[in-house]
């Protein structure tokens, strides 16, 4: 398990490093080469942990609200990277490491319970380390299936994409194993700390805590309370229930009382793929799971592997915004039940576990590795969606050095999305979640910079609004350095590319 740690490790960092030292005269790596858009979200709430604060504002708008202790995690990073003065971005990706290295522990700790011989445990353990769906198939048909960019389901998705999933299913984890008793402040802790992370993974681990519970009842009627007495699944069904559903509905409690986060929640849809798209994605562990789940239903060690894989796949499909969460880990329960399905087929069908193993592997490694691959194509190539023009940053740097951190931005979308995770300042419009009312900015932001609105307009939007500063590049949408001159604001920075307008003092 030790050499396949250390493989992972490296192949969720060379791309990173390749990238960085891809930057040059002209472009700059943004610091993501996997979702960007989230990516900077995180980045801008580290910016308000930088700046000292410990209560989540949106960044992404103009109205922040009370804000409320949310997002605590990247706050937290915010502040170690202000304490120990370095880069933020720094801080990300060195705590993403961290976690990945935190999930492959436990993940071993919980094969190496689950199964008995060391031979399944490292299979298991590697199957959820390396693996992936089909996905790749799907690309030869021109399809982009989720397991290219849902990375919470999937452990090495996760360890590529961000540090709190991988601490997330870490967690879970740790919740989850079987046969380890604890102390009742352990789960409290972990309970707590996973619901400021990960906050839907509480409600997966309370249900399969809850499910097994009254399983085990179930088959112990008899002994019932004895059962109850020394039952594990009972003792942190109640600690997870308590403290991590107390976390909960403070939580939801804060977001749907404050008028601006509950903006913000309506906006926050994260609809589950759909059942062609899971198939493929999950296979072919999910099938050969399928195959091994009566044999893992004899012991409690696999029952929790089928709850677990069950009762997140029951969860994908309630009818609700944010129903993909649900998919947290579920890779993990569906590799060691492959597991099961691979023991199975060797007995009955007299195949050899290491041929059976290696057409497995040739089948759920591709998709990782075409995802690599594309990281580091797009870092040779310089992708814009991954790279920063110099001359932005360089007026990004501007701000950060010459305004209040009060000061409020209107840029173009794409720079609206860098404005808050480089310079800690708010902007109009630069998130599709967390802009408030971000459909009605995202326009009033396109009209502006194609000089479509009327002088009058814009003068009573940039008061209505607070705006201090005018981002202007000269990208493909804008007809508008013109018309801003025509407006009189004071050019306050300009390089090749960049133009920053002054309009009031915050």
């Amino acid at each position: 398990m030790l050499v396949v740690s250390c493989l992972v490790i490296l192949l969720v960092t060379i791309p990173y490093l390749f990238a960085f030292q891809a930057s040059n005269e002209k472009f700059d790596f943004g610091g993501f080469l996997i979702n960007p858009t989230d990516g900077h979200s995180y980045l801008a709430k580290m910016q308000q942990g930088y700046r000292g604060d410990w209560k989540f504002l949106l960044p992404y708008t103009t109205d922040q609200g009370e804000g409320a202790y949310l997002f605590l995690f990247y706050l937290g990073l915010g502040h170690i990277a202000r304490i120990l003065n370095l880069p933020l971005a720094f801080v990300y990706h060195i705590s993403r490491l961290l976690s990945a290295i935190i999930l492959l522990w436990s993940m071993s700790a919980f094969f190496r319970t689950v199964f008995d011989e060391s031979r399944w445990q490292v299979l298991g353990f590697s199957i959820a380390a390396l693996g992936s769906g089909l996905g790749w198939i799907g690309v030869l048909f021109g399809h982009f299936t989720s397991d290219f960019w849902v990375s919470e389901a999937y452990p090495f998705l996760s360890m590529y994409t961000n540090p709190h999933f991988c601490l997330g299913i870490s967690m879970v984890i740790l919740s989850l194993i079987p046969e380890k008793r604890r102390k009742p402040v352990y789960y409290i802790v972990l309970a707590i700390v996973l619901g400021f992370v990960m906050p839907f993974a509480v409600v997966i681990v309370i249900l399969v805590l809850g499910v097994s519970t009254a399983v085990e009842f179930t088959n112990n009627k008899k002994e019932i309370k004895d059962h109850i007495k020394h039952s594990l699944y009972l003792q942190r069904l109640i600690v997870f229930s308590l403290s991590g559903g107390g976390v909960l509905l403070y939580q939801y409690w804060q977001i749907v009382t404050d008028p601006v986060l509950s903006i913000w929640n309506e906006q926050n849809v994260t609809p589950s793929p759909t059942v062609l798209d899971l198939l493929f994605s999950l296979s072919p562990c999910l099938i050969i799971g399928m195959v091994g789940i009566k044999q893992a239903w004899k012991n409690n060690k696999g029952r929790l592997l089928v709850l677990w894989a069950a009762i997140s796949l029951i969860l994908i499909f309630i009818p609700w915004n944010l129903q993909r969460r649900f998919l947290t880990g579920i890779y993990l329960p569906l590799a060691g039940l492959s597991v099961y399905g691979l023991k199975l087929i060797v007995e009955k069908l007299s195949f050899r576990i290491r041929t059976l193993s290696i057409v497995l592997f040739c089948l759920i490694v591709p998709t990782n590795v075409i995802v690599l691959i594309s990281g580091l194509q797009a870092s040779a190539q310089k992708d814009d969606r991954i790279f920063i023009l110099t001359s932005v940053k360089e007026g990004l740097e501007w701000i950060t050095s010459n305004t209040s951190t009060d000061a409020i931005v209107l840029a173009n979308e794409e720079n609206g999305l860098y404005i808050p995770s480089l310079t800690g300042r708010r902007v109009v419009y630069g998130h599709p979640f967390e802009t408030v009312n971000a459909e009605k900015e995202r326009e009033f932001v396109k009209l502006f910079f194609s000089g479509d609105l009327s002088p009058e307009i814009v003068q009573t939007k940039l008061e209505q609004k607070g705006i201090n500063i005018i981002f202007s590049d000269d990208s493909g949408e804008t007809r508008k350095i013109d018309w801003l001159v025509g407006m009189d604001y004071p050019l306050v920075f300009s390089n090749d590319d960049v133009h920053i307008y002054y309009i009031a003092q915050p």
